[in-house]
């Protein structure tokens, strides 16, 4: 009777110490990494964006039920639409290109990514600065159409609306924050656990020894 109780406890014993190593192993491994769809639609997101607003500026526009079309951001009232809007545009995009390429070779979060994305992120608003903070981006049409056509509804919500390169400029603004946030969390965690794997992968050694 003595020999199936011993069977038991080895069996039950097994599972246990078998299930708990790869739950330990496998918990990081998730958090240290990222599928690769985020990086993907971050690069298409950046030329698609690039692509609209650089090339065809016209198709951000407002349409008149029954009347015209009226664009809201239009080169010809822009002198300096090359050096002040192309220009920045293009090295938003090679930014944010560029950073997303990083995700990919890196495949993970680590304190390395974080520093990069940050620095991207830095010039990227600086770029966003230069682009949107001018109101001579306008379409001047476009800006008396609001103030016209909200004059009878919201002063203040047409106050607002006829100003939508400062609502594109904060939009990205709190994006580039919050991304740089989270790069920062998420890799000091990422750092952390591979310190405390480390930490577990040296305890054995020095346990030996003594």
């Amino acid at each position: 009777m003595s020999e199936p109780n011993n069977n038991l406890e080895d069996t039950n014993s097994v599972p246990e110490d078998a299930n708990s190593i790869p739950e330990e192993e496998s918990v990081p491994k998730k958090d240290l990494k990222f599928s690769y769809f985020e990086p993907v639609a971050g690069i298409v997101f950046a030329v698609i964006a690039a692509v609209v607003f650089l090339g065809f500026p016209i198709l951000m526009s407002v349409i008149y039920i029954g009347g015209p079309i009226i664009p809201t951001f239009i080169a010809e009232y822009f002198p300096e639409w090359d050096l002040l809007v192309i220009i920045p545009g293009i090295i938003w995009t090679l930014l944010r290109i560029g950073t997303e390429v990083f995700y990919l070779v890196e495949r993970r979060y680590t304190k390395r990514l974080a520093k990069i994305t940050v620095i991207a992120n830095v010039l990227a608003a600086i770029c966003t600065f230069i682009i949107f903070v001018s109101p001579r981006i306008l379409n001047p049409d476009y800006v008396d159409w609001v103030h016209s056509y909200f004059a009878n509804v919201s002063v203040w919500f047409g106050n607002i609306l006829a100003k939508p390169n400062l609502i594109i400029l904060v939009i990205i603004m709190v994006a580039l924050i919050l991304d740089s946030i989270t790069v920062i969390r998420k890799g000091n965690k990422a750092e952390g656990k591979e310190n405390e794997e480390d930490d577990d992968d040296e305890e054995p050694v020095e346990e030996g020894a003594v």
